[in-house]
C-alpha cells in the first residue's frame, strides 16, 4: 500500500514539472512582445533650446568627407593623411573677398576717424597716434586693393598714391611727435579732398604693391580683433542680433575676408609659414562664408561660419600673437 502511494506522488510530481516546463515559453514570449518602459523625454526651457541649430543639416557645407582617402596614424601618434580634412581656397580676385561698395565705405569712415583724432598736437601725443597708425596702416592696404581691384570702384586712379602716403603715416604715427602730427593733418586734409569729389595734388606711384612697405602686421590684427571680437561675435550672439545687423555684419566680414588674405602676402611676418598661411586662408575663407550667410539670411550658416572664424583666430593667436 505505501509503495503504491510512493508511486502516485512521484507521478503527481513529474506532471507538475512538465506543466511548468511548458508554460515558460509561452511566459518568455508575453514578455518579450510587451513594449519596453521608457523614460519620458525632459522638457527643454527656451534658453537651452537656443543654443542648439533648428536644423543641423542648415549648418553642413560642402559634400562629406571621403574618409577611404585618410590612413591611420603612424606609430608616434601623428596622423598620416594623403589629404587635408579641410580644404580652404584662396582668392584669386579681390572681388571674391570684397565689395566695392565695402572698400568705400570703411575709408569713408576711417577719413571721419582721422578727423577726430588728429585734431590738436596733445591729443594726438597722448594716444592719437596710436589710433591713427592704425586708421592708416588700414587706408594704405584698402587703397593698395583699390589700385588692384578687378571691378569698378571708386579713387582707382589716385588709389596708388595714397597707398603710399597712408602707408608712411601708419609708420610715422608710431610714434606720437610734432612731425607725425603734421604728416597726420596734411593726410587728414587729402582725404577730405578726395572724398569730396575734388583732386589733391599728390605725388605719382608706381602702380605694383610692395606689400612689404604697405603696414605693419599688428594695426591690421587690431583692425582684424575689432571686426571680430569687437562686432562680430556679438552680433552672432542670437538670431534677433544677427536680423538686427545684417548689413553691419556683412561689411565686418569682408573686411575680416579680405584682411585675412593681406596679412599673408609677401613681405609680411611670417607670410611663408605653413601653419600660419594655413590659419589665414582659414579665417578669411569662414570670413566670406559669413558673409555669403548674410547674403542668404542663413543664421545657422552664419553662426557656423562665425564658429569656425573664431577657432582660426585661437588656433593662430597662441603661436603668433602680435
Amino acid at each position: 500500500m505505501h509503495a503504491i502511494l510512493a508511486h502516485r506522488a512521484v507521478r503527481q510530481a513529474l506532471l507538475g514539472v512538465l506543466a511548468v516546463t511548458a508554460f515558460l515559453p509561452s511566459l518568455t514570449t508575453t514578455r518579450a512582445e510587451l513594449p519596453p518602459r521608457r523614460v519620458k523625454p525632459p522638457v527643454w526651457s527656451r534658453d537651452v533650446l537656443d543654443l542648439f541649430f533648428d536644423d543641423a543639416r542648415e549648418a553642413l557645407q560642402g559634400p562629406r568627407p571621403d574618409y577611404s582617402s585618410f590612413r591611420p596614424a603612424t606609430s608616434d601618434g601623428h596622423l598620416n593623411n594623403t589629404t587635408s580634412p579641410v580644404e580652404v581656397k584662396t582668392a584669386s580676385r579681390w572681388t571674391d573677398l570684397v565689395a566695392a561698395e565695402t572698400i568705400e565705405t570703411e575709408i569713408k569712415r576711417l577719413a571721419i576717424l582721422i578727423n577726430s583724432d588728429v585734431t590738436t598736437p596733445g591729443l594726438f601725443k597722448s594716444g592719437g597716434h596710436r589710433k591713427c597708425r592704425q586708421h592708416f596702416s588700414t587706408l594704405a592696404v584698402l587703397f593698395a586693393i583699390v589700385g588692384q581691384y578687378d571691378g569698378e570702384v571708386r579713387w582707382k586712379q589716385p588709389a596708388p598714391a595714397f597707398r603710399d602716403l597712408c602707408a608712411r603715416a601708419g609708420y610715422n604715427c608710431k610714434a606720437g611727435t610734432d612731425q607725425s602730427f603734421r604728416e597726420a593733418t596734411q593726410r587728414k586734409q587729402d582725404l577730405t579732398d578726395l572724398i569730396r569729389g575734388d583732386r589733391p595734388e599728390v605725388p605719382k606711384a608706381e602702380p605694383q604693391t610692395d606689400w612689404s612697405q604697405v603696414a605693419d602686421r599688428p594695426p591690421l590684427m587690431r583692425r582684424m580683433e575689432l571686426a571680430h571680437q569687437g562686432r562680430l561675435t556679438k552680433w552672432l550672439a542670437s538670431r534677433d542680433e544677427f536680423s538686427r545687423n545684417r548689413l553691419a555684419i556683412r561689411h565686418e566680414a569682408q573686411l575680416l575676408a579680405v584682411l585675412g588674405e593681406i596679412i599673408r602676402q609677401e613681405g609680411f611676418d611670417y607670410w611663408d609659414d605653413e601653419t600660419y598661411n594655413h590659419f589665414a586662408l582659414e579665417l578669411s575663407q569662414a570670413a566670406k562664408d559669413l558673409s555669403a550667410a548674410v547674403d542668404n539670411t542663413n543664421y545657422a550658416s552664419a553662426r557656423d561660419a562665425g564658429a569656425r572664424a573664431t577657432k582660426a583666430c585661437s588656433g593662430c593667436h597662441e603661436d603668433y600673437r602680435g
